[in-house]
């Protein structure tokens, strides 16, 4: 069987076949910094305090509150920290939460924080690099098409780069030392089998928040002198639906880093 399948039917049913688990270990924790901004800025979860200056056709912030955007960036990062550890600490070494929250590790924590930034820098240095040329293409070919194609490419291949590299973070959360070398020198075999989980699980969550749009969005054409510029405000529901498509979304991203540090460091089988 195919390992890309593989791959996915274990990471869906590690998510799936654990979702009470998932939604204690990580549920409460994501609900903090969401229940921030819902009582500082309600209006940032339906789109509604995102307004268009017909002026100038940029974004107008003024009714948005910055102290409390602030103060639930902070505790989301603290939160998503905290809920990525305890999940790859339950996977792989069967850690049950006790209580309302699960066991903070401070020091896994830390380095789970640490090498998460040097991810985040290793992709905006590919970024910028592969950007300059996406651009010195786009300016000989000036075709809109594959400008749009170029795009998308830029933001797969840096998943599948982050995704190549990314098993130092499970290794952070459960206490081992992995190189960045080392988790690409792992992933090396089956480099473009990882393409298809990357894809299903983007396209999956694009089409699902789209539906979400779709449904219970309404959407405001707004004339500025760029030309009209489209606002989408999310109804009550909507807003609810797709913060539990953005959990899951997280939660099977997470579980593919799990399912191949498991498989491929460990050398646990895919089911």
């Amino acid at each position: 069987m195919d390992y890309g399948y593989q791959l996915l039917r274990h990471v869906v049913q590690q998510v799936f076949g654990n979702l009470g688990s998932a939604a204690r270990i990580t549920l409460v924790l994501i609900i903090i910094p969401i229940g921030i901004l819902a009582a500082t800025n309600p209006g940032i979860l339906t789109g509604s305090s995102l307004q268009f200056d017909a002026t100038t056709g940029q974004n107008d912030f003024s009714g948005v509150g910055l102290f409390g955007v602030l103060l639930a960036l902070v505790a989301g990062v603290i939160c998503w920290l905290w809920a990525a550890v305890a999940w790859h600490r339950f996977v792989l070494l069967e850690e049950y939460p006790s209580g309302l929250f699960p066991t903070w590790r401070g020091s896994n924590i830390g380095n789970y924080f640490g090498n998460s930034i040097l991810i985040f820098l290793i992709m905006i240095a590919v970024g910028i690099a592969v950007g300059i040329v996406i651009g010195i293409l786009i300016t000989l070919v000036r075709s809109e098409a594959l400008a749009i194609l170029l795009g998308v490419g830029l933001v797969f291949g840096l998943s599948w780069v982050a995704t190549r590299v990314g098993l130092i973070l499970p290794a952070a959360a459960i206490g081992e030392k992995l190189r960045i070398s080392e988790s690409w020198k792992a992933t090396a075999p089956v480099s473009g089998q990882i393409i298809l989980p990357i894809f299903v699980l983007a396209l999956a969550s694009t089409i699902l928040n789209q539906g979400i749009i779709a449904l219970f969005g309404e959407t405001t054409g707004i004339p500025t002198q760029f030309g009209v510029q489209q606002q989408v405000t999310l109804s009550a529901v909507g807003t609810i639906l797709s913060l539990v498509v953005t959990w899951l979304q997280m939660l099977l991203n997470l579980a593919l880093m799990t399912t191949l540090y498991g498989n491929l460091i460990e050398g646990r089988q895919l089911n």
